[in-house]
């Protein structure tokens, strides 16, 4: 116990292991405190909606100004992992303690002691810690949508008029705004049909996709 303690708050692993207790110390508030999973959250551009598109967040909409060029290379790496299915602070309390074992171990059996070598190695870690946490956070998300932690209710999408944020074609996924209660919030559609349907056209909402992670729309006719 003595030589972990001693490993782990070396130059070359004080870092990761003083962000590993920050981050049990967040997850104890969570726990105890009542602090809301999604605090210090980062909103992205995109939509908030999850895999049933039901508890999308009302409160923290992304800046309505829009991108009619769609969200960008950066917001598709977010998405894939999980970034937009999972609390941020949860993503990054597991990426810190994986990039945390990862540099343990190897800087224990490879007898790297250079600080500056421990921090170039992060770079590695963080990588291959990404997809690691994506690999076993997958399993995970459905547990959480179920959790439903802020409690909201359901939506019924169907037959709702929507306003197009940026572009929707039948194969490239765009983004819609609609009102809900009051409450401007966005979600990924589709076309229904062949029709691209530019950033402001009026559009009423058709169906849902089977994994229900977006919905099919169709220009709002007058």
């Amino acid at each position: 116990m003595k030589e972990l303690f001693e490993l782990s708050f070396s130059p070359v692993n004080a870092f990761l292991s003083i962000m590993s207790i920050v981050m049990l110390l967040y997850w104890l508030l969570v726990i105890f405190a009542g602090l809301d999973p999604d605090f210090f959250s980062i909103e992205l551009e995109t939509p908030d909606a999850d895999a049933d598109l039901s508890t999308i967040d009302v409160d923290h909409t992304a800046d309505r100004s829009g991108n009619s060029d769609g969200d960008g290379f950066f917001h598709d790496i977010l998405r894939f992992f999980h970034f937009d299915e999972l609390p941020l602070m949860f993503i990054l309390t597991l990426v810190f303690f994986t990039m945390w074992f990862f540099s343990i171990n190897i800087t224990h059996y490879l007898g790297i002691s250079s600080p500056l070598i421990g921090i170039l190695l992060y770079i590695p870690y963080f990588l291959v810690s990404l997809f690691v946490v994506k690999l076993f956070s997958k399993p995970l998300i459905y547990f959480y949508k179920q959790l439903n932690h802020k409690g909201e209710e359901a939506i019924d999408f169907l037959g709702r008029r929507c306003k197009v944020v940026s572009k929707v074609e039948k194969d490239k996924m765009g983004t819609v705004e609609l009102i809900v209660k009051g409450d401007p919030i966005k979600i990924y559609a589709k076309s229904n049909n062949d029709e691209i349907l530019m950033t402001g056209t009026e559009a009423v909402i058709v169906n849902e996709s089977q994994d229900k992670k977006y919905v099919y729309i169709e220009k709002f006719e007058y």
